[in-house]
């Protein structure tokens, strides 16, 4: 942990099985300052040893609610109802941050951007994901409104080179820091034959590419898909197509999740365009010496030198095999994943964060 020197506040706006607040709240943890929930999404997380304030507890709702679930569904359809942007809680949420604060995502910047016009207090802003290339019409208003956020954020950090260099093309300089993670004391020294795909599962994750993959190589290897899907309806259709191919896995704690890293031959991560952020599966995995495959146009692919900690792919005929390939000697790979992901902990993540924060504010 990074001693308390800091006079400032973690912000996100959902504690939910994903990894935007993973990453608030392991900074929170290791920075030693107050973290504000707006909403309990029903996460499960280890808040302890974390100061921490939750706006909206778990299955509370106000009279808003319904109108701003589907105010969202309208240009996120796909991330389902736990996403909802709450606006009434990013309202409230500036009457009770006081003083400079790092607001996780471009929503939760919204109150960062009240505080600024209202009182001239500096924020800082952790963008995830950029909407800015998108250009459809549902688009319009969102990205007025990142715009305007990221145009009065003293400093704007991001988690890779491919979203940073997105943000560089719309005239927003940003910083990288990489998320982190806890690095494995020691490796299994051997490794079952589990093909293991974490992530919260949404329709633009590729699922097809999961189930091929599954569906070609499910009598050499068990197929695990783990993590929390978004939509139910999206889960019973992947269930119905490739579900005799594959075992899925919901609500793992923590330490079920690490055991799975552990115990697994190599990591497989597919997704949408936009998803230029490094992915905290493909992170976690690397700390625990898991493989990875991983799509070549996907943040998380800066992560993975090809042969090294495992391989970049084009297409899921290269994926199937790419992970032949590990199977028959992950153990090759194991120890090249682990020194990488060694370099990602979340004291070194803490580290770099709290001097671009002391950079930019009287702290």
């Amino acid at each position: 942990m990074v001693a308390r020197t800091m006079k400032f506040s973690i912000a996100v706006r959902l504690l939910y099985n994903s990894g935007v607040p993973r990453i608030a709240i392991e900074e929170a943890r290791n920075l030693n300052v107050p973290l504000y929930i707006y909403r309990d999404a029903s996460g499960i997380y280890d808040l302890s040893n974390i100061t921490y304030k939750i706006l909206r507890k778990k299955n509370e709702k106000s009279i808003f609610t319904p109108i701003f679930t589907f105010i969202t569904s309208l240009y996120a359809s796909n991330r389902g109802k736990d996403a909802t942007v709450d606006l009434d809680l990013i309202i409230k949420a500036a009457k009770i941050i006081k003083g400079p604060a790092l607001f996780h995502d471009q929503f939760a910047g919204i109150t960062g951007y009240i505080r600024k016009l209202y009182y001239g207090e500096d924020y800082a802003l952790y963008i995830h994901e950029t909407a800015l290339p998108l250009k459809e019409f549902k688009r319009l208003f969102t990205n007025f409104v990142e715009k305007q956020v990221l145009k009065k954020s003293k400093v704007i950090i991001t988690n890779s080179e491919k979203n940073r260099k997105i943000l560089k093309d719309y005239g927003f300089n940003a910083k990288v820091v990489v998320p982190g993670c806890y690095p494995a004391p020691i490796l299994p020294n051997e490794r079952e034959r589990i093909i293991l795909a974490v992530a919260t599962w949404d329709p633009s994750r590729k699922l097809e590419w999961y189930g091929k993959v599954a569906r070609a190589l499910s009598t050499k290897a068990k197929i695990i898909i783990a993590g929390t899907w978004t939509r139910e309806d999206t889960k019973r259709e992947f269930i119905k197509k490739f579900g005799n191919h594959v075992k899925i896995i919901e609500n793992l704690t923590d330490d079920e999740l690490r055991l799975l890293y552990l115990k697994a031959s190599v990591l497989i991560r597919f997704g949408f365009s936009n998803e230029r952020g490094p992915g905290m599966g493909v992170i976690e995995a690397l700390c625990n010496g898991t493989p990875v495959v991983v799509e070549e146009e996907l943040g998380s692919s800066d992560l993975i030198t090809d042969g090294v900690e495992g391989y970049r792919v084009k297409d899921v005929e290269d994926a199937i095999q790419k992970v032949e390939i590990i199977l028959e000697n992950p153990l090759y790979y194991s120890k090249n994943a682990w020194s990488k992901g060694k370099e990602l902990s979340w004291l070194n993540h803490a580290k770099k964060l709290k001097e671009i924060l002391e950079e930019k504010f009287d702290i």
